[in-house]
């Protein structure tokens, strides 16, 4: 029978076939029969005779004691349907894993499914031989189970959600044929990881106390494909996900250094050897010493950790449907903790970016990675710019957002000129960039301004002068309720004032000019407080 591109039937093939009973789902659906109604009918039918005729403990049987003979068949004839390359792959790994004695049942079966017998699955070539003997078995699987594979994802599509992984259930690791046996002690056993650097043990990360809000820990959390190379690994980006993504500093709560490595006790000066006599002025500096004198860990490893494993809304997409219910729950962590790591039904980084944590190969990647991030120095760089910028008000000073706010112009629209500043290239602002948007009337508003703003600080600042001198004479006649009460209000003064002085009033003239205004208020009713 020939198919289009999708695998359907064309038009002439499908009319020879609507007397087939086995092609009745082409048939269109009557009165209160629907589509569902009919698929399912039609899966316990199959299901019914199939049982009659046959039994299938044999042949589990015959799985488990000959998993690299029928694996390939049994397994393979069945998901090869809809997913050719990726069973290919999954196959071409087991069998060159450590795991490749152990057939597909064992683990993907639930345990309790291992003893049940499908009677549908004897009618499945096992091997080559079988598959040669049996032309009809082979027809039969190109045609009725194709069918069936069909249903089962058409009965599947009412699901708001794709399942993109299969499960493992933990109890198929943990049974005493496995990493149960006594022997294995796979709990406490210590593994030396990442050349014997980490020491990893897995009762540490079945601790219920260090899980994340809504997680659970499953063997395939960590243990899992993330490559074609192996059908299952660890992935040190998991690692470092769940060790960096949830602190905002190095070295605190599971970013400790020390719960992945042995703090270094060798001394850091050159000149200096382990174990040789400690002079009480010439101290070794050591890990232990910084840690003690409590330096950051970034002052030194800050080019160590990369990323943040910040999660992003459009990789939801890649799975659910773009609708409010969905979305709408994103930033809900134990939620999304709960319905993927819990429920088996994501990877980590199907949400979140990575973090890399390792050396780099550049050389000078420890002055360049703080040398660009601003923020390492500055953690709130012009913050006095951007609060005249918005001119929020606050107090008697009423909301006066820049002249240019309204079309939304950023610093890139003033700061247009090349200039030098403490020996580096800068951008500053330059009376053309109002000429450009302007006239050449505005030419000369950028210095008017400067000369305003400036005339009116220098004026306040006088007065601030007489303010602190106020108080200070007050403190010497030891009237403290007044001077308490005139030193909260030369603060609370000058953090507003700052905000013109240290953010340029030219940023919005007439809000900085209400600022002015403002701090005289304070600076001349602590004279008044005080009787000056």
């Amino acid at each position: 029978m020939r198919r289009d591109e999708c695998g359907t039937l064309t038009g002439a093939e499908r009319e020879g076939l609507e007397s087939c009973p086995s092609r009745a789902i082409n048939k269109p659906m009557r009165g209160k029969w629907n589509m569902k109604n009919m698929l399912l009918t039609f899966i316990v039918a199959v299901f019914i005779l199939s049982t009659a005729a046959v039994d299938s403990s044999a042949e589990i049987r015959f799985l488990r004691d000959n998993p690299t003979e029928s694996t390939e068949f049994f397994c393979g004839y069945c998901h090869i349907l809809s997913y050719p390359k990726v069973i290919k792959k999954a196959h071409a790994s087991w069998k060159e894993g450590k795991h490749k004695d152990v057939p597909c049942i064992q683990c993907h079966y639930p345990p309790e499914e291992l003893e049940k017998t499908i009677p549908g699955h004897k009618r499945i070539p096992g091997d080559k031989a079988a598959a040669k003997r049996l032309r009809s078995d082979m027809e039969y699987m190109q045609t009725e189970l194709e069918v069936l594979s069909r249903l089962v994802t058409i009965l599947n599509m009412d699901k708001s959600t794709v399942q993109r992984r299969p499960r493992v259930d933990d109890r198929n690791c943990t049974t005493k044929k496995c990493h149960g046996s006594p022997k294995d002690n796979y709990m406490d056993k210590k593994i030396p990881l990442a050349k014997k650097k980490v020491i990893f043990t897995h009762k540490a990360h079945f601790d219920k106390k260090k899980w994340v809000k809504g997680d659970v820990m499953h063997c395939t959390t960590c243990h899992k494909q993330t490559t074609d190379k192996k059908h299952f690994e660890t992935s040190r980006q998991d690692c470092n996900l769940c060790h960096f993504a949830s602190v905002k500093n190095m070295n605190e709560k599971l970013s400790k250094c020390e719960i992945c490595h042995k703090v270094p006790t060798k001394p850091l000066q050159k000149q200096k050897k382990e174990g040789e006599p400690v002079d009480p002025d010439k101290k070794p500096i050591t890990h232990k010493t910084l840690e003690e004198a409590k330096v950051p860990c970034a002052s030194c490893h800050l080019h160590l950790v990369k990323g943040n494993g910040a999660t992003e809304p459009e990789k939801c997409l890649e799975c659910h449907d773009n609708v409010k219910s969905v979305m709408s729950k994103a930033d809900n962590q134990e939620l999304m903790h709960e319905k993927h790591v819990a429920d088996q039904t994501a990877r980590c980084l199907s949400c979140h970016t990575p973090i890399e944590h390792k050396k780099p190969k550049n050389a000078t990647a420890f002055l360049d990675d703080s040398r660009t991030n601003c923020q390492a120095c500055h953690p709130d760089h012009h913050i006095y710019q951007k609060a005249l910028l918005i001119g929020k008000g606050f107090g008697d000073i009423p909301n006066t957002p820049a002249l240019m706010s309204g079309v939304t112009t950023n610093c890139l629209g003033c700061h247009v000129k090349k200039g030098h500043k403490k020996g580096e290239d800068v951008k500053v602002a330059s009376h053309d960039a109002c000429v450009s948007c302007h006239t050449k009337r505005h030419e000369a508003m950028l210095k008017e301004w400067k000369e305003k703003i400036k005339t009116e600080l220098d004026d306040l600042a006088e007065v601030e002068k007489e303010a602190i001198a106020a108080i200070e004479a007050a403190k010497k006649k030891g009237n403290s309720s007044k001077v308490q009460k005139a030193e909260a209000l030369l603060k609370e003064g000058q953090d507003v004032v700052n905000i013109v002085r240290y953010g340029n009033g030219v940023h919005n003239k007439k809000y900085a000019v209400t600022i002015i205004d403002a701090g005289f208020g304070y600076f001349e009713g602590i004279l008044d407080e005080l009787g000056e």
